[in-house]
């Protein structure tokens, strides 16, 4: 099973070594993953490249770019572009995160990739917002590549006006591609922000609490 992780930022930096952190407790999916890194702002920092090349993956590449449409569907247009570039076309799933959603626990993403494996599902989706039945993440993606048939994203995305999880959510349902609800949070509400119950990812705005978390979690 060959597994791609790509990781989408901007400003962040911190994000990278605590993400190393996190991965590197996960053992399985730490030994099988490559790394590819997306930036969409070529401002950043040098020391993103340090930051890289930390990951002990030998299959990894960086890319910084200039092509950045806004906060509102940067991550989105990442994805788009690596796909029409053949970044994914190689891989059995592609795992797609924001540079602070970390992978705490690797045990049922794993159980899910590989008993879903050889079916025809495209998108694994989760929700965070209970009472909005639009609202598909985009902070966190599972997805096959290998039958992705279009970038469905491509005409659209540069000058969406729609929160990009409501644009998945209109898009997936217009082009009718095939997606699975898999659980993240046990009442699908993100707040308070946490390790989610369902498959271990930790999306965190504030670092001192990671770091403090990793701190009392290093033995």
């Amino acid at each position: 099973m060959k597994v791609l992780l790509f990781i989408t930022g901007h400003r962040q930096l911190r994000e990278y070594g605590y993400f190393q952190q996190f991965l590197a407790k996960c053992e399985k999916l730490n030994h099988i993953c490559d790394i590819f890194i997306h930036c969409n702002n070529v401002s950043i920092s040098p020391d993103i490249v340090q930051y890289f090349h930390q990951f002990p993956q030998t299959n990894k590449q960086l890319l910084i770019t200039s092509r950045n449409p806004g906060y509102n569907n940067g991550q989105l247009t990442a994805f788009s572009d690596a796909h029409d570039m053949g970044i994914f076309k190689e891989y059995d799933y592609v795992i797609a995160l924001n540079t602070d959603v970390f992978i705490v626990h690797d045990d049922v993403l794993i159980k899910t990739m590989e008993e879903n494996l050889e079916n025809d599902i495209v998108y694994f989706i989760t929700k965070s917002f209970p009472n909005d039945p639009c609202f598909y993440d985009v902070d966190f993606t599972l997805v096959k590549p290998k039958l992705l048939t279009d970038n469905y994203m491509r005409d659209e995305i540069w000058n969406n006006r729609q929160w990009p999880e409501h644009f998945r959510h209109r898009k997936f349902n217009e082009l009718g591609i095939k997606y699975k609800f898999i659980p993240r949070y046990w009442n699908d509400d993100y707040k308070p922000r946490r390790i989610d119950e369902h498959l271990g990812l930790w999306h965190e705005h504030d670092l001192e609490k990671v770091e403090t978390y990793l701190q009392e979690h290093s033995m």
